[in-house]
């Protein structure tokens, strides 16, 4: 060994005194080669400290990936899985396995116009229509939230969706390779196209007449089964915080409503669809009236705007009377305070007690072709009443009420889209499945097109009046100046009056989440409520523009 080292010397001894020959044949100076050793040794040793450096790095990235095995192996600890952040069409957050999501999102409408009448409303106003904020998704894949505000309302009538729903693969896919949909919460009850279809997306800017006849959102729970052509949607619901007040009289129990709806989709294509359904609703009033519940028992008069009401009327255009409460009550206290023929069973009824029970149909119809598409509905609703307490109790009407209405509608679009393109089956839509989505813009403007633009036209009816035994005129002037006889019978009927609209419409759709909307209404026939026949036989048209931006 000695030797070896001793020799292992001589080498490098020799080669330096070679190097240093070399260099003196080159004439290069000894200061000179001095510097150089002394470099290479300096880059020797700055290398050894990277190598260093990068084996410890090396050692950390060992450590830092043992650790992430070993969480995702230990029970209770799973390591936070990666996620997709988009900014289109509102703020979208989702886990890359699906399993959670989460989207903030909201809708502004602000409307101007003008009317050529000012006996029921203004002849112009300007406003916000909606002013709404959302928040919706799912959790763990198979549960779902959405909760909906609007400012326009204040406190709790401003709540609008809020409700948790879960899916379930329940039925064999020889029926439907769709889950089963649970629901709970405040929502649309399943009745009508036009009520269920969101207002971002109707052709107009008011739902058709007939829709005050149809129930709007309440506090309930259903169950949806179908696939991407059909569809059954039922449900059993109560109160909504939209109603004049969300708890019956003192005392008294609270409404209830069972619905249906089923859709049929045979054709479904790109540019092309055919749409029918039909939906149902029965309704038990118990101790409501209309104070609490003025939606239904007092038809025209409620919190849902049509199109008569697009400036602030209120529904007073076609109303059942303010005098008339179709549950016979302006309250629900007890009778005691009856007078004449009402003292016979006072205290022993309530004032509501009347009405037994009633209920709603509607048919369904949607078609498009290419840019051309119609749609079309029929609803009614049939009151069941005592005849003996609502005599009692000087309530109009009968023992049998039926109201109805219906609209025909029909639009183009000039720029090529289709409606058909816009259909949502119940694979694309869980919750209000058979209605109409987003217009799907072909040359929005933002690349160079110039949107989607559409014309339309539309005509609707609501007939609130209801037989009797005197005709309309007779109802008229009995109730301004009748005695108690005529009075009486010009209360066999009750005459809430009868509208047809015709409704001409433009809208433009520059991009995704935004559209321009101007409509121009004409009331062809107006027969007016008991009331107000000073309504009688007006022409009234009124004029309303739209800027609607949602996301």
């Amino acid at each position: 060994m000695k030797e070896q080292k001793i020799g292992s010397k001589m080498a490098r001894l020799s080669g330096g005194v070679a190097l240093a020959a070399f260099c003196g044949l080159l004439g290069v100076p000894a200061a000179a080669l001095a510097d150089t050793a002394g470099e290479i040794k300096a880059l020797k040793e700055q290398l050894k400290r990277l190598e260093a450096k990068v084996a410890d790095q090396a050692k950390t990235n060992v450590q830092v990936k043992n650790a992430l095995n070993s969480a995702r192996t230990l029970p209770g600890l799973v390591a936070p899985p990666p996620v997709f952040v988009s900014f289109r069409n509102g703020l979208f957050v989702e886990t890359e396995d699906k399993a959670f999501s989460f989207k903030l999102g909201g809708r502004m409408q602000i409307d101007g116009g003008f009317s050529s009448s000012a006996d029921t409303m203004s002849r112009s106003n300007v406003g916000f229509r909606r002013a709404q904020i959302w928040i919706e998704g799912k959790a763990y894949k198979d549960w779902y939230y959405r909760f909906q505000y609007d400012f326009t309302n204040t406190g709790v009538t401003g709540i609008r969706d809020a409700y948790l729903a879960y899916r379930a693969k329940l039925l064999p896919e020889a029926i439907t390779k769709q889950p089963v949909t649970f629901q709970i919460g405040n929502f649309f009850e399943p009745f009508s196209m036009e009520t269920n279809s969101s207002s971002s997306n109707i052709t107009f800017l008011e739902r058709a007449l007939p829709t005050v006849l149809a129930p709007s959102r309440h506090t309930g729970a259903a169950v949806t089964i179908g696939d991407k052509t059909w569809t059954v949607k039922t449900g059993i619901f109560s109160t909504s915080p939209q109603d004049t007040a969300v708890a019956p009289p003192t005392g008294g129990a609270q409404y209830w409503d069972a619905a249906v709806r089923a859709t049929y989709a045979p054709i479904q294509e790109e540019d092309k669809l055919l749409h029918i359904g039909s939906s149902f609703r029965y309704h038990k009033p118990n101790d409501t009236t209309a104070v609490t519940n003025a939606a239904f028992l007092r038809p025209g008069a409620g919190t849902e705007r049509e199109e008569a009401d697009i400036l602030g009327g209120s529904g007073t255009w076609t109303r059942v009377s303010a005098a008339q409460d179709l549950s016979c009550a302006a309250s629900g206290s007890l009778a005691t305070t009856a007078t004449g023929l009402g003292l016979l069973s006072a205290p022993f009824i309530l004032k509501n007690g009347c009405l037994k029970y009633a209920y709603s149909y509607g048919f369904e119809a949607s078609a498009a072709y290419g840019p051309v598409s119609l749609q079309g509905e029929y609803i009614a609703t049939r009151y069941e009443r005592d005849p003996v307490n609502g005599l009692l109790l000087g309530n109009g009407g009968g023992s049998s009420l039926q109201y109805s209405g219906y609209y025909v509608q029909g639009s183009v679009f000039l720029t090529g889209e289709s409606r058909a393109a816009s259909y949502n089956g119940y694979d694309k839509n869980y919750f209000t499945p058979g209605t109409i989505g987003p217009v799907q813009i072909k040359d929005p403007v933002n690349k160079g097109g110039w949107g989607a633009w559409e014309v339309a036209a539309r005509f609707s009816e609501l007939n609130l009046n209801n037989g009797g035994l005197v005709d309309g005129n007779y109802v008229y002037a009995a109730t301004v100046a009748g005695n108690a006889a005529q009075k009486a019978l010009a209360s066999t009927a009750t005459l809430g009056g009868r509208q047809e609209n015709l409704t001409i419409g433009l809208n433009w759709y520059p991009v995704n989440g935004f559209r321009l909307q101007a409509n121009w209404t004409k009331a062809l026939t107006l027969v007016a409520p008991s009331d107000r026949p000073y309504l009688n036989g007006d022409h009234p048209s009124f004029f309303l523009a739209r800027a609607n931006v949602f996301w």
